[in-house]
């Protein structure tokens, strides 16, 4: 089937390369902020049908998912860029959607982005540190500032994740950071985080926020609390970084 590619669908299909499996909807938030549901679906039908992208669904009910395709290999590495193509997604498949909400957030909002890398591209970048984040982010707020990123699902226990954020109080060897962001998936959990946190008496500069909220109010909201403090004002990550 040939297709005729506009810029849109190349940058679809290069975003569902580095991303490994994106919804229709985040697809939606990047490419298709002013466009309908049906539109949007129609696109992404077209792309799959002509080879550039697959397409899974866990079941009926479920959100498509996109990743690349055979074509959309073939796309890149003629434009001399590295990819796989994404044959079935990660039986941990809702971390990564957890993760590239993140990645949205982070790329449709006001804050001009330097990178967002996720934990499954630093290999590829180099990275020796035995502790490896979920993402890595560097945002002009307005200078450049880098932010660790730790999405918690509530699926570790909490010594496993508490020891995992031990590992960042030393820093890490160039690699300096501004903060650590851990996303929890509910106001319960991050909660419970936050008083073990306060237990452990971190040294670094550890903010929480909810998943939902970055989602529905973007990465330069006042979403963010320093979880080593009492209080509970919220600041916005430019406030939070000075």
């Amino acid at each position: 089937m040939s297709v005729r590619l506009s810029e849109r669908d190349i940058r679809v299909v290069s975003k569902c390369a580095v991303s490994k499996w994106l919804t229709t909807g985040q697809l939606a938030r990047l490419y298709f902020p002013k466009v309908t549901p049906d539109a949007v679906m129609k696109s992404l039908r077209r792309l799959v049908e002509a080879g550039f992208l697959v397409t899974h669904r866990e079941h009926r009910m479920a959100e498509a998912l996109h990743g690349l395709g055979p074509k959309g290999k073939a796309l890149l590495e003629a434009k001399g860029v590295s990819a796989e193509v994404t044959r079935r997604p990660p039986r941990q498949i809702e971390h990564m959607v957890g993760i590239n909400d993140l990645r949205v957030a982070v790329e449709v909002g006001p804050l001009r982005v330097a990178y967002f890398f996720a934990a499954w591209e630093l290999p590829g970048l180099g990275w020796v540190h035995p502790v490896i984040p979920d993402a890595i982010v560097g945002l002009h707020i307005p200078e450049r500032r880098t932010f660790l990123v730790e999405y918690d699902r509530g699926t570790e226990t909490l010594p496993t994740l508490v020891g995992k954020l031990r590992g960042y109080e030393g820093g890490l060897t160039g690699v300096p950071f501004r903060a650590l962001l851990l996303v929890a998936d509910t106001v319960a959990r991050l909660e419970t985080l936050t008083r073990h946190i306060r237990k452990e008496a971190f040294l670094r500069r550890i903010l929480g926020c909810v998943r939902a909220e970055v989602s529905a109010e973007g990465i330069n909201a006042p979403l963010f609390l320093d979880l080593r403090r009492v209080h509970r004002d919220k600041t916005t990550l430019r406030e939070s970084a000075e």
